[in-house]
C-alpha cells in the first residue's frame, strides 16, 4: 500500500473507532508502518474522530525522531508504538483505544473471560501492569510484554485500555472491536 493509502486507512479507522465508542475525547492513538524504518501516528490532543491525513506525524521506528506537521505533536504513546513495530516485523499497525467493557476488566486487573465460540479462537491477551501513559515505565512494560508473549495480538493495559496489533490497520481495528464485544458479553453473562 502507498503512504497515501496508509494515511487514508488510518484516518478512516480512527474516525470509525470514535464513532463506535471504542474511545472518547482525545484519547487513544493509531499508528501504521510506512516502511521498514518509519511509521505514521495520530497526533496528541486531537480526537480520533477528527483525525486528518495532514495531522499524522511521521516517526522513525529506531530513533523515535519525529517529523510533525505544523501545530501537531505525536501521541505521547509513540515510543511504545515504535517499539512494537520494531520488535514485531510481522505487524503493520498498532491501535490503542479505551473501549468501556474491555477497559473495565483492565481497571479491575482481570483477564477478559473467553466465553463464546469467537473467544475460544483468540490468542491469550496478556495484561500489562499499570504505569502512567507516556511514561518510560509503560514503554518498557509494553516492550517486555511483546517480548515475553511472542505472537500476541492484543494487550490489556491495566487501569488504562486496550492495545491491538495487526498486519494492517483494518485487522488491528477489527480485533479491537471484537475484544470489546467479547468483554461486553462477559459483563452481560456475569450479570445474569
Amino acid at each position: 500500500m502507498t503512504e497515501d493509502g496508509i494515511r487514508q486507512q488510518l484516518v478512516k479507522y480512527a474516525r470509525l473507532a470514535y464513532s463506535r465508542h471504542l474511545v472518547r475525547g482525545s484519547g487513544g492513538n493509531f499508528s501504521a508502518r510506512v516502511d521498514s524504518g518509519r511509521m505514521l501516528i495520530t497526533p496528541t490532543g486531537v480526537s480520533l474522530g477528527d483525525t486528518e491525513p495532514t495531522s499524522l506525524v511521521e516517526v522513525d521506528i529506531a530513533s523515535y525522531a519525529c517529523q510533525s506537521p505544523a501545530g501537531y505533536q505525536p501521541s505521547k504513546e509513540y515510543r511504545y508504538h515504535a517499539d512494537i513495530l520494531r520488535l514485531r516485523p510481522d505487524i503493520g499497525a498498532v491501535l490503542h483505544v479505551h473501549p468501556p467493557h474491555a477497559t473495565a476488566f483492565a481497571v479491575k486487573k482481570r483477564d477478559i473471560p473467553m466465553l463464546t465460540d469467537a473467544a475460544f479462537k483468540q490468542r491469550p491477551i496478556p495484561r500489562v501492569s499499570f504505569a502512567p501513559s507516556g511514561s518510560d515505565t509503560l514503554q518498557q512494560r509494553v516492550a517486555d510484554a511483546i517480548t515475553t508473549n511472542p505472537g500476541c495480538a492484543a494487550l490489556l493495559l491495566e487501569e488504562h485500555g486496550l492495545v491491538t496489533l495487526g498486519i494492517t490497520v483494518v485487522a488491528a481495528f477489527y480485533l479491537a472491536d471484537l475484544v470489546e464485544e467479547l468483554a461486553h458479553i462477559a459483563c452481560l453473562a456475569a450479570a445474569l
